[in-house]
Order: C-alpha cells, then sequence, then structure tokens
C-alpha cells in the first residue's frame, strides 16, 4: 500500500480529482491532498438525505499530526468522470471527517489512512435543535426545516395525502425532525415517500414510491444483464454486463407476517371522542391488485412479491388475523372555532388510518426480494442528474434451462424485471469506478419473457 504521490489515483483515466481539499477553522489551515489519494467509496441510500464516504490516503507530510484531526474538519470533494471533462460539470461535495478508521505505518516515511465522511450538513444538523410549530402538509414542513435551518432546497416529488396538518416539532436536530415527520408522509393512496441525498444533485429529493414505481427505467434500450459465458456474442451487444451479483437473504416471507403486513387485525382508537376504526388488513387487495391495476408494480413486471394462493388450512395467509394491532391518537388537538388541522397521527376520515399499514407493508414487501450487483461506475457518475437512488432500471438474468439458440433464450423470471435502486456505493479505484447497486422490486416478469438482442 505504499504508494508515491505520483502513482496515487490522479494517474489513472477514467476520472479526476479537481480537489481534495481538507480545511480546518481550528487550526486556520488547509491541504489538498487529491495526489495523495489511493481510493474512495461514496454511498447513496434511499432512506438517508445525507451522503457517506470512506477515503484512503498515503500520508509522506505529517498531515494527521499537523492537522490533530479531531472529527470537525471538513473535506470538499469534487470530481469529474474524464467524458466530461470538456463541459465543465464536475461533482463538487462539502463532507465532515468524522472518524479516523485507521493509521497503518507502511515503512519510515508513510502511513496509509483511512477515514469516514459524512455530508456536512449532516453535521451542521447534530449542532442545531428545531422545537418549533409547522403547519401544512407534511412535504411543505421538511422542506421549510431543511431551508431554514440547513440552507438546503428540497425536491418534491409527489403529492401529500394530507394538506392540513400542524405540529410541534418536539426537541430535534433538524434531520431527525424530517426523518420523523417522513413517517407521517403519504400519498392519498397510501404510498410512503423516501428522503435521501445523490451524487449528481445538490439538493435533496423528497419522492414518493408510487411515482417511483411508475417511472419509465432509464435503461430501456440497454438492460443489464448477467450471462458471463455469452457477454461477447453479438445478439447481446445491447446490453450493460453484470459484473458480478449476489442474492441472498430473500423472500422472509415469515417477518413479514409476523410484522402484521399480510394478514391482521388493526383498531385504531381515538382517546378523545372514544370512537374506534376497525379493520382487517389483508395485503393481497388492500396492496398487491391496487397496484396492479395501476401497472405500479414495475413498468413492465406482471407478477408480484406475494402469492395469494398459499393456503393453510384451507385459509389463504392474508384472511388470518396473524397479529392484533392496536394504536392509540387523539384528534382535536388544533381545532378551534376558526380553523381544522390534523395533528400527527391524525385521520380525520374513518378508514383512513389504512394508509398507514398500507405504508409500512409495501415498504416491507420491497425489500423482501433485495439483490446486489456490481456495475461499471460510468452510468451512474455524472454531475447532470441523479441516475441511482430512487430510480428504476431493467435487469436480465437467462433462464437456467439450456437452450439451442441464442435469440430464442428465455429469462428468469424470478429474478429478472424492474428493479427500484436502494443504495449505491461507488468505489473509485486507480484503474476504474465500479458501482455496487442494492435493488429491490415488488414483482417479477411473465414467465414467457425472452431475451431481445
Amino acid at each position: 500500500m505504499s504508494l508515491a504521490p505520483e502513482k496515487a489515483i490522479e494517474g489513472q483515466t477514467e476520472f479526476k480529482i479537481v480537489q481534495a481539499l481538507i480545511t480546518s477553522d481550528r487550526t486556520q489551515s488547509e491541504v489538498d491532498i487529491r495526489n495523495l489519494i489511493t481510493d474512495f467509496e461514496i454511498y447513496e441510500n434511499i432512506n438517508l438525505p445525507y451522503l457517506t464516504a470512506n477515503l484512503h490516503f498515503v500520508d509522506q507530510e505529517n498531515i494527521v499530526q499537523d492537522f490533530d484531526f479531531q472529527g470537525g474538519e471538513k473535506l470538499t470533494l469534487e470530481i469529474v468522470h474524464i467524458e466530461e471533462m470538456n463541459s465543465g460539470e464536475t461533482i463538487k461535495k462539502d463532507f465532515l471527517i468524522d472518524s479516523i478508521k485507521n493509521v497503518t505505518r507502511v515503512d519510515e516515511r508513510n502511513e496509509f489512512v483511512s477515514i469516514h465522511c459524512i455530508e456536512y450538513h449532516s453535521f451542521v444538523s447534530s449542532l442545531k435543535n428545531v422545537n418549533k410549530a409547522y403547519q401544512g402538509s407534511p412535504s411543505s414542513m421538511i422542506q421549510k426545516i431543511f431551508k431554514e435551518f440547513l440552507f438546503q432546497e428540497t425536491a418534491i416529488v409527489g403529492d401529500d395525502g394530507i394538506k392540513d396538518m400542524k405540529l410541534i416539532v418536539p426537541n430535534m436536530h433538524p434531520i431527525e425532525a424530517c426523518q420523523w415527520i417522513k413517517k407521517r408522509t403519504l400519498t392519498q393512496e397510501g404510498m410512503p415517500f423516501y428522503f435521501y441525498s445523490t451524487l449528481g444533485l445538490n439538493n435533496i429529493v423528497l419522492k414518493d414510491l408510487g411515482t417511483m414505481l411508475s417511472q419509465n427505467v432509464i435503461n430501456k434500450s440497454v438492460p443489464y444483464i448477467y450471462a458471463p459465458s455469452i457477454n461477447s456474442s453479438k445478439s447481446l451487444q445491447s446490453f450493460y454486463a453484470i459484473k458480478k451479483f449476489a442474492y441472498t437473504d430473500t423472500e422472509n416471507l415469515v417477518g413479514l407476517i409476523r410484522e402484521g403486513v399480510v394478514g391482521a387485525n388493526y383498531n385504531f382508537y381515538d382517546t378523545t371522542t372514544g370512537l374506534q376504526d376497525p379493520f382487517h388488513f389483508d395485503v393481497d387487495s388492500k396492496v398487491f391488485k391496487r397496484l396492479s391495476a395501476k401497472n405500479q408494480i414495475g413498468l413492465e413486471n406482471t407478477k408480484y412479491n406475494y402469492a395469494p394462493d398459499y393456503k393453510v388450512e384451507g385459509k389463504s395467509l392474508h384472511d388470518f388475523d396473524s397479529k392484533q394491532i392496536t394504536e392509540i391518537n387523539a384528534t382535536g388537538a388544533y381545532t378551534t372555532n376558526t380553523t381544522v388541522f390534523k395533528s400527527y397521527g391524525e385521520e380525520s376520515l374513518k378508514g383512513s388510518n389504512i394508509k398507514k399499514v398500507i405504508q409500512k407493508s409495501i415498504k416491507g414487501f420491497l425489500g423482501k426480494t433485495p439483490i446486489t450487483f456490481v456495475v461499471r461506475g460510468r452510468d451512474f457518475i455524472t454531475a447532470d442528474a441523479n441516475y441511482s437512488i430512487g430510480k428504476s432500471i431493467r435487469i436480465n438474468f437467462l433462464d437456467n434451462r439450456a437452450f439451442v439458440d441464442e435469440s430464442t433464450a428465455k429469462l428468469d423470471s424470478k429474478k429478472s424485471g424492474d428493479y427500484l435502486i436502494l443504495s449505491a456505493k461507488h468505489s473509485f479505484k486507480l484503474e476504474k469506478i465500479d458501482t455496487t447497486l442494492v435493488c429491490g422490486k415488488i414483482g417479477s416478469l411473465g414467465n414467457s419473457a425472452e431475451v431481445i438482442g
């Protein structure tokens, strides 16, 4: 690992580090380590409104010693793909170095340093406290908090099912407050919203799952395919190659049953009026049949991730009351003679509470069949837009059965389909950029799907 500066990552050709500037207000000093970096990873996650990163560099100049890292140093990282250098568009992100993971002495003059970073506004959020009342739609509250406390813009994609909520944020830092409000941000149909930061955009994104599942895949004309033995085939040249994949810890139906999102009995009790809102929830009719009718199980997916034909003792799984769940809420906290606002957990119409269960159920089934795979990073490293988190992509796997003619090759209908990108790890190395994607889906292709070259 004892790389000399001129042998570090700056010598590669696929991308360029424009700057990697470490600054400290405490010492009023700065140093650019771009020529010392050996490799780094940047992580995006659909559940986090900030990026994280791991970065590794060779220290020959007492950087760790002179800066006396104490967890408050800023790293400004600016990178550009070699194909976008002429456009002048670079990806620039500010990080906080929140920990030194490891320092290894390589020889008398070289140390190999590994640091962990979080996007800088996450650090700023930890310093601030929100104790304030907000009213309106939950998405507008999130947008206001991020703008007011963190000076960050939030792009809202989707329409809230609640327009008239009022709440008091109870002693939380801004990101914590937004994550709390996000739990009550859902569409009229009960679709959850996701709140996340991306590599290709400067603003934060708040987007509903229904929109994600209805959107066109970003690689419709060039799907990803895992076919290592025939990747050089002419009939498969219109596909992007999957380098490797993992299909593990999937199909945990038992866990979802025990969470009460397959078949369960719910009762929402209003302590103000003494009224109850009891109902039986079954995932087949309340979630999957509705999604299928609206073409929201993935653009060209035809089968969904729950098989309603499963039966025990002659009874479908979704017809069982596998859990008895009671939730207590109060109403009328913000009702006056002239104004009516819902409180945090309030639903004004009987039967509306089922949206909370739909939200929980669909998020659970989205993670039921995860897949992890590695592809070339070029498709996701760009400064003009987001092509990763929250986007839909098409993935093809060949059927395990042998075929005579590649033009009639069948697809594995179980693993193939349109997936939603849930997280991404972008690995920048000396010779290349790889991206590891974790994707989820709530449906898959039909049994007759074929490879189309």
